[in-house]
């Protein structure tokens, strides 16, 4: 029964072919098989290519075989208890890391805090610091100038002060190895 490859022209498979390959396989090839046989691939560009080709595979099978490097023991034993040390490592830091978030959490919330709590009092501050400025300035106009200036001051601080804050919390979270 012949096919047609498929491939690189129309090429007929030979029925010897898988003669050829178990010869090959098996390592009888060429001087271990049958005359006829070695004859029959030197003629048949099939059984030729299939003896070529499974030769080479054959020899880098049996290369790769021989090449296997399988590591020692001792190394294996080395790796296992690294891997342990750092399993148990990174278990051991992780309640560590998850109190830094817990206190960077607290930090924000008691800074909120604090803030709500001095927003309360700012417009009383701000008023006694003009009547204050109105006791030592000479025009009113230059007092509530000092003072809406205070309170802008007052503000962008503010900010300035929770960014101070929240950004180094930020980047510890942000850049933290967990």
């Amino acid at each position: 029964m012949t096919h047609v490859r498929q491939g690189h022209g129309a090429q007929a498979d030979c029925a010897k072919e898988q003669l050829v390959v178990n010869a090959v396989l098996s390592g009888r090839w060429p001087q271990g098989c049958d005359d006829s046989l070695v004859s029959h691939a030197k003629e048949c560009m099939t059984c030729r290519e299939v003896a070529d080709v499974s030769l080479l595979l054959r020899e880098d099978s049996e290369d790769s075989r021989f090449e296997m490097h399988v590591p020692a023991a001792g190394q294996i034993w080395w790796r296992a208890a690294v891997r342990a040390r750092l399993e148990g490592t990174t278990a051991a830091v992780r309640p560590i890391t998850w109190m830094h978030g817990i206190t960077g959490a607290v930090a924000v919330g008691v800074l909120m805090a604090v803030i709500t709590a001095a927003w309360a009092v700012l417009p009383d501050a701000i008023d006694s610091a003009r009547t204050t400025a109105m006791q030592f300035l000479p025009s009113a106009e230059a007092a509530s100038a000092l003072t809406s200036l205070l309170k802008q001051s007052l503000l962008i601080a503010g900010v300035a002060a929770t960014l101070l804050i929240v950004a180094p919390l930020a980047l510890y979270f942000v850049l933290s190895d967990d």
